[in-house]
């Protein structure tokens, strides 16, 4: 295998890696980076970077227990 191939196979494991543990352990970081970084591609002027930018929005946290309004266990009604 190449060496350059190599090494680049290395470093994306590497990122892949501290991506995962980042969204473990400081998910609020991560949930600003990420809505940062979508931000900047859908302020941008080409297709290919808005849908990017939409892609990477981060998820809206959802309300756990009587605050969410689920109606399952029927006492917020």
């Amino acid at each position: 295998m190449n060496d350059i191939l190599q090494w680049l196979l290395v470093y994306a494991v590497v990122l892949w890696c501290l991506l995962r543990l980042m969204q473990k352990y400081a998910s609020r970081a991560m949930w600003q980076w990420q809505a940062k970084v979508s931000y900047f591609f859908e302020t941008r002027q080409a297709s290919w970077s808005r849908r990017l930018g939409r892609s990477l929005r981060p998820a809206v946290a959802i309300p756990q227990g009587c605050q969410s309004h689920c109606s399952s266990c029927r006492n917020c009604a």
